[in-house]
């Protein structure tokens, strides 16, 4: 009687491996018999590559044996390409055979993806299968959105959280979906957009130009976050707000501080864009020098408008390093601030004008670090 074609294709590949047991590696061959046994039970075939990849790492055997049925199951054949892939990443073997195994459950074809994204994604295999069940659920899944969750993993739920929010609110996710998929935001910055764009989804401050305007703005995108956290924490967002951003995107934060504190004073309204226009242009010098001029009383309408009018002094280096690093403790005399105010609003700063301002700054640091006048 015939030997077992099982057999003989077994007794081949350990005859490929006859070198290690010479060398009296005898568990080790033990451990790959074994393997191949349950390779030959299993209907998994006999592929060398399979051995090998074994081979090389012991302690991956109930993964790879894992792997190998998912890939049967689902008819992914063992390229090249695939096989070298699990080597290079045998650690994720078990987050990958999970991604697989996810695709067949909410019915996306496999080779529909790429092995980089899907063993990118596979450290975080239970975050994104959480993340799609949701939005499959929701009847709001693609793969378009699925390979944007595999793209940015660590951000898979708030990507589901994002699109179900969109979804409520009547507006389509596929433009969004692909804008930032295909977007070279990195992963916090990628967090920070979501953060953004789910907030003006609470507050009915989003529209599809807005993903535009960060995705322009994206270094900038922390500053913008925080700023419009401050604005809609206090409702004091209007409709323009994002195209205001992009003329000092920079500005962002110190935007919203200024807003803040100019409505709190009543000296703008801002639902007037041509109000808030004009707060767009102050930075953070004009906002330090108006909490002076606010503790002592005399943040009033007069005396923003000179700081409107001329604030080219306010927006020096210097000047916003010296201002923003004065000591807590600092109350400027009534008759410094308004000197101050007096040699800003002057048409043409001399030389000794700018010297006078600088010294008013100079007598309040121990140290000249932060100097203007230095």
């Amino acid at each position: 009687m015939g030997d077992n074609p099982d057999a003989i294709s077994t007794r081949m590949i350990m005859q490929s491996l006859a070198p290690d047991a010479d060398k009296g590696e005898e568990g080790k061959t033990t451990l790959i018999t074994d393997f191949l046994t349950r390779l030959n039970k299993l209907n998994l075939g006999h592929d060398h590559r399979m051995v090998e990849l074994f081979e090389a790492n012991l302690r991956y055997g109930n993964r790879l044996i894992a792997l190998f049925k998912v890939c049967k199951e689902l008819r992914v054949s063992l390229t090249d390409e695939l096989i070298n892939s699990i080597a290079a990443n045998i650690a994720d073997v078990g987050g990958f055979a999970h991604l697989l195994k996810l695709t067949k459950e909410v019915g996306i074809a496999p080779d529909s993806l790429s092995l980089k994204i899907l063993f990118n994604a596979a450290k975080h295999e239970s975050t994104i299968a959480q993340s799609t069940r949701k939005l499959s659920e929701a009847s709001a899944l693609d793969l378009a959105t699925f390979e944007f969750m595999l793209k940015y993993p660590e951000q898979s739920f708030k990507i589901s959280q994002l699109i179900i929010n969109l979804q409520k609110n009547a507006y389509s996710a596929t433009t969004l979906v692909e804008k930032l998929s295909s977007s070279s935001l990195s992963a916090s910055q990628m967090s920070t957009a979501i953060d953004l764009l789910n907030l003006t989804l609470e507050h009915d401050l989003y529209y599809p130009g807005v993903v535009d305007i960060l995705l322009r703005q994206k270094q900038y995108i922390d500053k913008i976050y925080e700023g419009t956290k401050k604005l809609t924490a206090a409702h004091l967002v209007l409709g323009d707000y994002f195209e205001l951003l992009e003329h000092s995107p920079q500005q962002a934060n110190i935007f919203a501080k200024n807003v803040l504190l100019l409505h709190n004073a009543s000296l703008i309204n801002y639902h007037n864009l041509e109000d808030m226009r004009v707060v767009s242009t102050l930075g953070s010098g004009a906002f330090h020098f108006m909490k002076h001029l606010q503790q002592a009383d005399m943040l009033d309408t007069k005396n923003y408008q000179k700081i409107c009018r001329h604030n080219g002094l306010l927006n020096q280096q210097k000047v916003i390093e010296a201002l923003s690093n004065l000591p807590l403790m600092v109350t400027f005399r009534t008759e410094e601030l308004e000197r101050m105010l007096d040699l800003m609003n002057k048409p043409t700063l001399s030389d000794h004008d700018m010297q006078e301002f600088n010294e008013i700054l100079n007598g309040y640091f121990i140290s000249s670090e932060y100097s203007p006048g230095h």
